[in-house]
């Protein structure tokens, strides 16, 4: 007799789990909001121009202005190098992970797709990164260059965060457009002879 009751109890739990799984749960995690990070950042030059032979200094200050996100990115890159070598130095960081250096030919991720689009590298790079980003995070990369040639030395910096959710989870959203197809800031210094 107990045989009996049991099956139709498990037959009942087995129906209301699959109502459950397929009807009323996707509903609920779709009708949740999708967090949004928020990347900016402030960089300052010591100089705006140097001689041949000297160094000046790029300080990037990053922060999520923003809700959570899962991975913060500076990117630092050198359109006027074939190569970092040692023109570019990293003074220091506080960056969790450690600064991955981009070469030039390297497959890289683009048009903010996380990398599920991919070009690649027309010039060298420099990736800080932290993970998690919590709101109101502060992360600094601070870089030395010394050029090897006169005239005008650019850099590009921007941040992105993970998941990239909408514009808002790119800094800068507009401007100049870096070989990755996403807005950069753009900085120069003049190599004097």
């Amino acid at each position: 007799m107990k045989k009996l009751f049991i099956l139709p109890v498990i037959g009942f739990a087995i129906i209301v789990y699959f109502l459950m799984t397929v009807v009323v749960l996707p509903d609920l995690f779709l009708s949740n909001e999708m967090l949004v990070p928020q990347p900016f950042f402030e960089a300052k030059l010591s100089d705006s121009e140097i001689s041949l032979s000297d160094s000046f200094r790029l300080e990037v200050e990053s922060e999520n202005r923003g809700e959570y996100g899962d991975i913060h990115i500076v990117s630092v890159a050198f359109p006027d190098l074939k190569e970092i070598g040692d023109v570019v130095d990293i003074v220091r960081y506080d960056f969790t992970q450690s600064p991955n250096y981009i070469v030039v030919d390297e497959e890289i991720g683009a048009n903010y797709s996380g990398g599920l689009e991919s070009t690649t590298a027309k010039y060298p790079s420099i990736e800080a990164m932290s993970r998690p980003i919590h709101p109101g995070d502060l992360y600094f990369i601070d870089i030395e260059v010394t050029p090897k040639h006169s005239g005008i030395f650019r850099i590009y910096v921007k941040s992105v965060d993970i998941p990239h959710t909408s514009d808002l989870s790119h800094y800068p959203k507009s401007g100049f457009l870096d070989h990755q197809n996403e807005y950069v800031r753009v900085y120069a210094v003049n190599v004097n002879p």
